[in-house]
């Protein structure tokens, strides 16, 4: 029994030193994986904002809403004096019906001209002159009710209405100023449907296409957000494009945070990465043997994007003695890991 435990004793020591997997470990790539996060500065922007202008020149007596408010599409923002645009109104109206009255009588006259001309008391000639007549005047009824219709749309345009639901930002006037055509009256933003925009640079860019989960962070708020559309137009000074995403909730317009997503594509940690025969690359196990596989797009003490499969065998400990002699065989030509 004595000499049983003494054999036991010394077997590490005669036993000749391991090769092959005996020397090293492995662990599957998924177990390893990084996926690194990406950020971006990001702020959220009302889908629809408008600096709303008078369209007519006239005193402002109104401006119901206050800044802040939320008003529902076609409510009253301002209104303006309709005095004289009232005026115009009733003037264009009366000037139209003058016309129909001349109409009429014009109307009358050509019909009575015209069972004259079959008895032959008038001449082709007057009857001609009566049918211009007729002509002429419906040609200035049809001026007049244009110039009835464009009263009526000045007048209108005397109350400025909300294009959508929104808020007033900013109010650029207030009650008693001459407010003049194309003058600027107030800032007005959709409150609805708000998107987030972002600025990500064109290196980003396809792992955000790519990305499975998109999140905007604001302090200790997390919304989680779907990409709409990346703008084709790369911005020569930060080398970066606009992004705009969708938030799931409404999301107040003016929130600022940032934009936040993982890479799909699995990343070998730079613990991962070693330089062999001139090569950067890593050490993983086919068949029992641990083969070397060159990465071209490896950068020494950065992580490195991989395609290989989740299940791919890393070497793990004792890589670091790999391609020394000791252990493996190394391969340095080795495609893609298996």
């Amino acid at each position: 029994m004595r000499i049983l435990t003494v054999l036991l004793l010394l077997l590490p020591i005669l036993a000749p030193a391991g090769v092959g997997a005996a020397q090293w470990t492995q662990r599957p790539l998924a177990d390893i994986a990084w996926y690194p996060e990406f950020r971006a500065p990001a702020a959220v922007h009302a889908r629809e904002e408008a600096r709303l202008a008078a369209e007519v020149s006239a005193p402002i007596i109104a401006m119901p809403a206050r800044e802040g408010e939320t008003v529902a599409r076609g409510a009253e923002l301002v209104r303006l004096d309709a005095a004289a645009y009232r005026i115009e109104v009733e003037r264009a109206r009366a000037q139209r019906d003058l016309v129909d009255s001349r109409i009429r009588l014009a109307r009358a006259q050509l019909e009575q001209a015209r069972a004259l001309a079959g008895r032959g008391f008038i001449s082709a000639d007057g009857l001609r002159i009566r049918e211009t007549e007729v002509g002429v005047l419906e040609s200035e009824r049809a001026a007049a009710a244009a110039a009835l219709a464009a009263a009526e749309l000045a007048l209108a345009r005397c109350v400025i209405r909300a294009p959508f639901a929104g808020v007033v930002r900013e109010r650029l006037a207030s009650v008693g100023d001459l407010a003049t055509a194309g003058m600027a009256l107030l800032s007005f933003a959709a409150s609805a449907d708000a998107e987030v925009r972002a600025r990500v640079p064109a290196a980003q860019v396809d792992s955000l296409r790519a990305a499975v989960e998109l999140q905007l962070v604001a302090g200790e708020a997390v919304q989680a957000l779907t990409l709409r559309r990346v703008s084709p137009v790369l911005e020569a000074a930060g080398q970066a494009r606009e992004v705009i995403l969708d938030g799931g909730a409404a999301l107040p317009p003016g929130l600022a945070g940032e934009l936040r997503w993982r890479s799909s594509v699995p990343h070998l940690p730079p613990g991962y990465v070693q330089q062999h025969e001139g090569m950067l690359g890593a050490w993983v196990a086919r068949d029992g043997v641990a083969v070397f596989v060159p990465l071209p797009q490896a950068q020494a003490g950065r992580a490195v994007a991989v395609d290989w499969p989740p299940t791919t065998a890393v070497i793990d400990e004792g890589r670091f003695a790999l391609g020394l002699g000791s252990a493996g065989t190394p391969e340095g030509a080795g495609g893609g890991a298996q």
